[in-house]
């Protein structure tokens, strides 16, 4: 089959012809349908300083967001069935510690990541847990599932947040900035204030939903919420450039006693004035790591299968497998959205 690998610790990837895998115990082999290219992705192509540290699978298959058609079923799966639909969650839970026993697989003490300790998702076929391969119903395409584990960690963070009726920031319009203002709307927001630094990512944020356009740069996003909101800044505000600069600052358009969703991945640690910005604002301050499962999952399912969450405006480029630097190019710009990789062709 062909795929898309990490032969070595450096910088690129490479296309390949390998074997095509067979599935262990309790795995599933899927055809992949569609698989999409994930910031992660993109730091393991650079090989960042984040890269090096994170225990990849070398050589190995890389990407981990992906859906597709169990083709082949490994010794002891029983709840799954060749000609299924599945969507692949990332996180793969030890099923022992703490976490896994009181409803928060998400989080795991023993946590393995899908297509960064194990081979991915960039291929014709790949072998995923029986235990993260989510059987999707049939009235959801494949390419829209596929975008299902980050629309799911927005999803996660628009519910934690409590958006209803509030006023909503969203810091970076990525593809999990497009999502988070997807759901905002969906949720109820009463206004959503999307903030990047490229046009065509606000562009897009407007496609999905957002209210009004804020760009760093040209405008002190600090003055410009402070005067849509009558000095008092915005009820909750999701983080998710990992930008550091954009997170300190963002404490200054925060009202008191609002909420702070972090979702983004910063590279390096960030100072903040954690009396003025936490303390004396009574601030929350929550973490999002992955989506809650399968919760999140079930709910992602009821949005698009009845037509409420279209990822249509989202998912704005479709490549073959062979094309996977255009691909990863183009995650890097200003202008995409989530990208796809179609191994059967595009």
């Amino acid at each position: 089959m062909l795929a898309v690998m990490k032969l070595q610790r450096g910088p690129g990837a490479s296309l390949c012809t390998t074997e095509r895998p067979e599935p262990g115990r309790r795995e599933v082999l899927v055809r992949v349908a569609a698989a999409a290219i994930c910031g992660t992705d993109s730091h393991i192509h650079e090989w960042n300083a984040w890269a090096q540290g994170a225990g990849l699978k070398v050589p190995g298959v890389i990407g981990h967001e992906c859906s597709g058609e169990i083709v082949a079923l490994g010794a002891g799966v029983t709840d799954l069935a060749v000609g299924d639909h599945v969507s692949v969650e990332t996180h793969i839970p030890c099923g022992r510690c703490y976490q896994c026993r009181t409803g928060d697989q998400h989080i795991c003490a023993d946590l393995r990541i899908f297509g960064l300790h194990t081979d991915g998702c960039f291929a014709e076929y790949a072998a995923v847990p029986a235990a993260v391969a989510r059987r999707i119903p049939g009235e959801i395409p494949l390419e829209t599932a596929a975008a299902f584990e980050p629309a799911g960690v927005a999803l996660h963070g628009v519910e934690r947040g409590g958006v209803a009726g509030a006023d909503v920031a969203v810091v970076g319009c990525g593809p999990i900035g497009l999502f988070a203002v997807l759901f905002a709307r969906i949720f109820g927001a009463a206004r959503i204030f999307a903030l990047d630094v490229a046009p065509g990512r606000l562009a897009l944020a407007e496609n999905v939903g957002a209210t009004i356009l804020i760009r760093p740069g040209e405008v002190d996003p600090v003055k410009a919420i402070s005067d849509a909101t009558h000095a008092r800044g915005v009820d909750v505000i999701l983080e998710v450039s990992g930008a550091g600069e954009a997170l300190r600052s963002s404490f200054g358009y925060l009202r008191k006693g609002g909420r702070v969703v972090l979702l983004g991945l910063p590279g390096a640690e960030v100072s903040l004035d954690v009396t003025r910005d936490i303390v004396f604002k009574e601030a929350t301050i929550l973490g999002i790591h992955g989506r809650h499962m399968w919760r999140t999952w079930a709910m992602l399912e009821g949005l698009v299968a009845s037509g409420r969450a279209d990822f249509g405006p989202v998912l704005t480029h479709r490549l073959p497998l062979s094309e996977f630097e255009r691909g990863f190019a183009l995650s890097r710009g200003g202008d995409a959205g989530k990208v796809l990789l179609l191994p059967g062709g595009g």
